[in-house]
């Protein structure tokens, strides 16, 4: 069973889509989920309502890890929903967990980039 971190951003002001997971007095500790065969601690970025938000929460299911970008009609700005799973107590919150695999995806790119320039 993952114990992963439970919130919402439209009921809880301390589920920001970002947040410092360090600091003693953060309300967000991971919790032991209630769902059957839970496997995944889940991390949604999106709008809900008109309302930019972050949900976490657990899940039997590996929701994967994308973004999608979104336009819509009547806004003059991009959105960018978002969905992380992994599979750590506590790791639907760690800014770090996901800047690292930031990180990795950017060098990778740098270094194909540069080796398609050669060609």
């Amino acid at each position: 069973m993952v114990h992963p971190k439970e919130c919402n951003s439209t009921l809880d002001s301390n589920c920001a889509e970002t947040f410092d997971h360090r600091l003693e007095n953060n309300p967000l500790q991971p919790k032991a989920c209630t769902i059957y065969l839970a496997q995944y601690c889940v991390k949604v970025t999106g709008i809900w309502g008109g309302i930019v938000g972050t949900h976490r929460f657990c899940s039997s299911k590996d929701l994967g890890d994308r973004c999608q970008n979104v336009i819509y009609p009547d806004h003059d700005r991009m959105y960018r929903p978002c969905v992380h799973t992994c599979s750590a107590d506590g790791c639907n919150s760690a800014a770090t967990y996901w800047t690292k695999r930031t990180i990795a995806f950017i060098i990778t790119a740098v270094f194909v980039s540069l080796k398609m320039m050669k060609f």
